[in-house]
């Protein structure tokens, strides 16, 4: 994974949250997967992944719903990219089985490049 994302935009992202800490652990351990995984992310799409997960610890302590989604969008992303956020989303409580799906492309168009 990148290692050149600016520490101030990354401290930014997830001082905007309630619960900052939930978010920084959240995003070691999505590190720490895709590393094992051997995915990289450029800076962008790291950033873009971290405002994801904030995004996502936002919604779980708030009880906040997506709109609903229609799967067959994500038929091509692979089963992989799907596990890999699934682990992720189980980290958080009352998020909507639908949050993996949406996860699923940060990862799926960081195997692309």
């Amino acid at each position: 994974m990148c290692k050149t994302i600016e520490y101030h935009r990354y401290r930014k992202i997830t001082r905007k949250e309630r619960d900052a800490e939930t978010c920084k652990e959240l995003i070691q351990f999505t590190r720490e997967l895709l590393e094992e995984q051997e995915i990289h992310l450029s800076d962008s799409q790291l950033l873009s992944l971290t405002s994801h997960l904030s995004a996502m610890v936002y919604r779980s302590i708030n009880n906040e719903q997506l709109a609903p989604i229609d799967k067959v969008l994500f038929s091509e992303v692979s089963e992989e990219s799907i596990e890999l956020a699934a682990k992720i989303c189980g980290r958080l409580k009352g998020l909507q089985d639908d949050e993996k799906y949406l996860l699923s492309i940060h990862f799926e168009s960081a195997k692309m490049c």
